[in-house]
């Protein structure tokens, strides 16, 4: 008994690793906003191409954060393309999640 407990240990870890939640499913679900802020950050520093993408993914993520400070900085009149309104408030928000631009 005492030489099947560890791989009974080792095959539950095995599982839960496969079954926890990808990084695409954290971008989606994703209530606090981490997404947005990143994509923000790279938006700030990113050539114009690229920081356009970058400020459109972080709306589209600040939309749909429970972080109300990051929804209230997103203009939602058009769902479909939300953009962000208020780059300061949106900038306070992430530094208030421990972010630092």
């Amino acid at each position: 008994m005492k030489k099947i407990l560890p791989l009974l240990a080792a095959t539950t870890l095995l599982l839960a690793a496969c079954s926890a939640s990808s990084t695409d499913q954290f971008r989606e679900q994703d209530p606090e906003g981490y997404a947005a802020c990143i994509h923000f950050g790279g938006g700030l520093d990113a050539p114009q191409g690229v920081g356009e993408t970058n400020m459109q993914k972080a709306a589209a993520h600040g939309a749909q954060s429970a972080t109300v400070q990051l929804r209230e900085a997103v203009d939602l009149r058009e769902p479909q393309t939300p953009e962000i309104t208020d780059l300061e408030g949106f900038k306070k928000a992430c530094e208030a999640q421990g972010f630092d631009y």
